[in-house]
C-alpha cells in the first residue's frame, strides 16, 4: 500500500505507541487526524509535529472514545478535513484491572465502534473507496495472564472481532482490509503499572523481566510493514523480544520433526510459529536490540536442526529464569 497522500484516522495518539505510529505515517507522506482524551498533551503533540510536517498534515481533536456521539463526530471531522479516511487505526487502550468496565469500554467497545464507523465510510459496495482498519491489540489478545485477566479478555475479544470481520463473506466486495498489531512489553507507562492496575505487580514485573522490553521504534516498524502489505487481510503482526518467539518456535519445531521421519527433505522442514492456535507464520524482521516481528501469514522454510537446537536451548534458559524469578510468589508446596 502506498502511504503517501493517504488520510489516516487514529485514536489514542497523544503519546506512546499512538504518537510513534503517527510519526511513522507522516514520515511516509500520510495525512493524520488523531484524537485523544488528554487535550493538553494532544495539542502539544500536534504543535510539535506541525512544526516538522506542516499544519495541513496533522490535526488533533480531543475525544472520549467511550462516548458514541463524540466519537462519531470526531471521525466525521477527519472525513471532512481529508475528504476520505483511507486508514483507520484503533489504537486507544488502557491497562487497569481496578476499572474493568472502563477498560472494556475503551479496549473493546470503542475499538469495535471505530471499526464500524470506518467500515461504513470505506466500503466499496456502498460508494466508498475501500481502505484498511488496524487494531492495536497487544500480545494480551493471544496469551493468558493471571495478573491482568480483564485486560487480556478485552484484547482477546478484539482478536475475535478482527478475525471475524477479515474472513467475512462480504469482505471482498466491501474492499476493506482488517489487520491487527500485537506488541509485547513496549517501553511505555504500561510496563510500570501502579499497584492497583494489575492483580500482582511483583509477578507482572518478574514476567516482564524474563521476556524483555521492546522500543516504540520497533512497534512502528512492525506497523508500517503490516500496513504496506496489501495482501495480508486478517494478518496478526506480533512484535516482541526475540527470546519469546523462540519459545513459541519449540512446539511447532518438534511437530515438524515428524516430516523427517516421513523422509521429507531434512534441510527444508516447514516451521510454524504460533501461540495457542496452530496458525502459520514467518519471521519478518529482527532488530538490533533483539526484538523481532512475525506475521501470521505464509509458512517459512528453515533449516530445522539449527532452529531446534536454538529453540531448545532458549526454552531451557527461560524456563529456569522464569521459575527462579517466580519462586518467591509461589506457595510453599509448589516450590
Amino acid at each position: 500500500m502506498e502511504i503517501s497522500g493517504k488520510g489516516v484516522f487514529l485514536t489514542g495518539g497523544a503519546r506512546g505507541i499512538g504518537r510513534k505510529l503517527i510519526e511513522a505515517l507522516l514520515a511516509k507522506g500520510a495525512r493524520v487526524f488523531f484524537c485523544d482524551i488528554n487535550e493538553s498533551v494532544g495539542r502539544e503533540t500536534e504543535s510539535e509535529l506541525r512544526k516538522q510536517y506542516g499544519d495541513d498534515r496533522v490535526i488533533f481533536q480531543q475525544c472520549d472514545v467511550t462516548k458514541a456521539d463524540q466519537f462519531k463526530a470526531t471521525f466525521d471531522m477527519a472525513v471532512s478535513n481529508f475528504g476520505a479516511v483511507d486508514v483507520c487505526c484503533n489504537n486507544a487502550g488502557i491497562m487497569d484491572e481496578s476499572v474493568p468496565e472502563k477498560m472494556i469500554a475503551i479496549n473493546t467497545t470503542a475499538q469495535i465502534r471505530g471499526s464500524q464507523l470506518a467500515l461504513e465510510h470505506m466500503r466499496r459496495d456502498r460508494g466508498g473507496r475501500g481502505g484498511v482498519i488496524v487494531s492495536t491489540v497487544s500480545m494480551g489478545g493471544l496469551i493468558s495472564s493471571c495478573v491482568a485477566p480483564v485486560y487480556v479478555a478485552s484484547k482477546h475479544a478484539m482478536i475475535g472481532y478482527m478475525q471475524s470481520m477479515a474472513f467475512s463473506v462480504y469482505q471482498k466486495e466491501q474492499g476493506v482490509r482488517w489487520i491487527s498489531l500485537c506488541p509485547f512489553g513496549v517501553n511505555t507507562n504500561f510496563i510500570s503499572p501502579k499497584e492497583e492496575q494489575v492483580i500482582d505487580k511483583d509477578v507482572f514485573l518478574a514476567t516482564l523481566d524474563v521476556f524483555g522490553v521492546i522500543e516504540l521504534e520497533d512497534v512502528a516498524g512492525a506497523f508500517m510493514r503490516l500496513l504496506q502489505n496489501e495482501n495480508n487481510n486478517g494478518a496478526i503482526m506480533e512484535s516482541m523480544r526475540m527470546a519469546f518467539t523462540k519459545v513459541w518456535f519449540l512446539e511447532k519445531v518438534l511437530a515438524s520433526l515428524e516430516n523427517v521421519a516421513l523422509n521429507k527433505p531434512a534441510q527444508q522442514v516447514s516451521v510454524y510459529v504460533a501461540a495457542s492456535k496452530a496458525v502459520d507464520g514467518n519471521t519478518d524482521g529482527v532488530f538490533a536490540n533483539g526484538s523481532c516481528t512475525h506475521t501470521r501469514t505464509p509458512v517459512e522454510d528453515v533449516t530445522w536442526w539449527k532452529v531446534f537446537i536454538r529453540c531448545l536451548w532458549t526454552t531451557l534458559e527461560l524456563s529456569e529464569k522464569l521459575i527462579n524469578r517466580l519462586k518467591p510468589f509461589l506457595p510453599p508446596d509448589a516450590q
